[in-house]
């Protein structure tokens, strides 16, 4: 059944700068019946050029639709057809993807789905004097991508206009159980490295029907009213996200206890991350248990070296699993790797002949 009230949540991007720039204005300026938010345009090499756009609209008789081909989304493709769109829904009978951007897939709200939306409120966030020229609606630009290791389908932002008015960076993204106390967790950590304001909170709503499903303050115990949250502890905060100021791998050494696994996505420009350089400076020994594993000691930075090695090279192989001390580790765990395979595919002839002519300690028949 057509939804009196529907919600999109929308990525519209293109290669080509001048038909999206266009395209922005045309939204921008058109009579329409639907409440459309737009974010500025930004570029990045997987999308090209691309703005985020969240619309809401009544699609009863009396007005026009944001989905479907009477809708303000198929309007925009039409007249833009460079153009492409993802997006996702929701309404009062059904939610889920947008087909080709503007047709809804009629998923069923009450399916059992792997749709998680998390969104952290900053009460305190209006005490700010103003962030380096940024808007507020672009907050989720600086946030999202760095939150944790895992893909996140989309989000938005929404910003205040007074006090009464909370600041809340929304973003979903697909997860099974497991992987949501993960995600939670690793979300809290992160918020923490970046020093959010005493009175930040994390919230899981249900994707679909939007009733919050847990609410935690971020800071535990620790945590305050906003009314105790100091402007410059926000300011603080905020001057975080800003690339200028982020933390190189060497400034993450200092406190190697508070380390989450994602900062081991930075390098400086020799390719080294916080671990080759903990290595070169007989600092692994401090570093949380989480790190220590096979994959994270054979990366190599820019030359070409490993965390393993570069440990070696600089005298501090003691602070190395014994596994990996083992001459020639990386071949025999290579060849470990591939027989695992053989073994999974049922290969165990093939692996047994390997194994008597090749034994492996790393390998478990």
């Amino acid at each position: 059944p057509m939804s009196n009230d529907t919600t999109v949540h929308l990525i519209v991007y293109s290669n080509d700068q001048k038909e999206i720039t266009c395209a922005l204005a045309y939204l921008k300026n058109k009579d329409k019946s639907a409440e459309l938010e737009f974010e500025e345009i930004k570029y990045n090499s997987l999308m090209g050029y691309f703005f985020r756009m969240y619309g809401f609209a009544n699609e009863n008789g009396y007005f026009t639709p944001i989905t479907g081909e009477d809708g303000e989304i198929y309007d925009l493709l039409s007249r833009f057809p460079g153009l492409e769109i993802d997006g996702h829904y929701k309404d009062e009978y059904t939610a889920g993807e947008l087909e080709y951007g503007y047709i809804k897939s009629q998923g069923d709200k009450s399916e059992d789905t792997p749709m998680i939306c998390l969104k952290i409120a900053l009460p305190s966030l209006y005490k700010s004097g103003g962030w380096q020229g940024k808007k507020f609606s672009s907050l989720g630009d600086f946030v999202f991508p760095l939150l944790a290791p895992f893909y996140y389908e989309g989000g938005s932002t929404s910003y205040p206009y007074n006090q009464n008015n909370l600041v809340t960076c929304e973003y979903y993204c697909e997860a099974d159980e497991d992987l949501k106390v993960e995600l939670w967790e690793e979300t809290i950590q992160y918020l923490k490295k970046l020093r959010v304001p005493k009175d930040t909170l994390l919230i899981e709503e249900c994707y679909y029907r939007e009733t919050v499903m847990r609410e935690e303050k971020v800071w535990g115990q620790e945590s305050e009213d906003s009314s105790k949250v100091t402007k410059y502890e926000v300011d603080t905060f905020l001057n975080a996200l800003d690339p200028a100021n982020a933390s190189t791998p060497k400034d993450l050494l200092d406190n190697p206890d508070e380390l989450i696994l994602n900062d081991l996505e930075f390098s400086d420009e020799d390719g080294n991350n916080v671990m080759h350089l903990a290595a070169i400076s007989g600092k692994l020994k401090e570093f949380p248990p989480a790190f220590f594993t096979t994959e994270n000691f054979l990366v190599k930075n820019k030359h070409a070296v490993s965390v393993r090695e570069l440990a070696i090279e600089n005298g501090y192989a003691d602070q190395l699993p014994e596994s990996i001390k083992m001459e020639n580790f990386e071949e025999l765990f290579k060849q470990a790797s591939f027989l695992q395979k053989l073994k999974e595919n049922g290969n165990h002839e093939a692996v047994q002949n390997i194994i008597n002519s090749f034994p492996n300690p790393l390998f478990t028949p």
